[in-house]
């Protein structure tokens, strides 16, 4: 008689994230090899999203805490409604929230005019301007959040969106 096994299945962003490779081992500040350890473990994420004329993205930004650092280490998104086609673009930037002026900019990446509808992520593994393998940092002591915008591929004019994460 065959046996069945069940498997508990984990429904929060950060442990999918850390499950599914999206976020990286501890940086070199902590001195920890590969794997699984206290940085992964303490891995998170934050989202945001925005829509314009039946098109949207949902954005997400994955990172960990260092002693001293907010370390952001990947992040996806996916592109979907009505119309859209396969030559979207996609815009972000890890900023930290300056009560006294512009936001200071931590790290930019635009991608090219060929975004495709659906999901996408990026990742220090990326050919095209990947994330930096130690992770995009922003000390701990300011409020750090990603700005994405994006401009759809749709008939006609191209709709376009920007929105943040919340601050971590």
């Amino acid at each position: 008689m065959a046996r069945t096994r069940i498997i508990a299945v984990a429904t929060t962003a950060g442990l999918l994230g850390v499950l599914a490779g999206l976020t990286a081992p501890a940086q070199a500040d902590t001195g920890a090899a590969a794997g699984v350890n206290a940085a992964t473990a303490r891995a998170a994420s934050t989202s945001g999203s925005c829509s314009n004329r039946g098109a949207f993205i949902n954005f997400n930004a994955y990172y960990h805490n260092s002693s001293r650092y907010h370390v952001f280490t990947a992040f996806d998104w996916s592109i979907g409604g009505s119309g859209v086609r396969n030559k979207n673009n996609v815009e972000l930037r890890v900023k930290h929230h300056n009560t006294a002026g512009h936001d200071t900019i931590h790290w930019t990446w635009i991608s090219l005019d060929d975004t495709r509808k659906g999901y996408s992520k990026l990742t220090s593994a990326n050919a095209y301007r990947p994330v930096p393998k130690s992770g995009v940092k922003v000390a701990k002591n300011k409020k750090a959040y990603v700005e994405f915008k994006a401009v759809f591929d749709k008939k006609g004019t191209d709709p376009r969106c920007g929105s943040h994460t919340q601050n971590i």
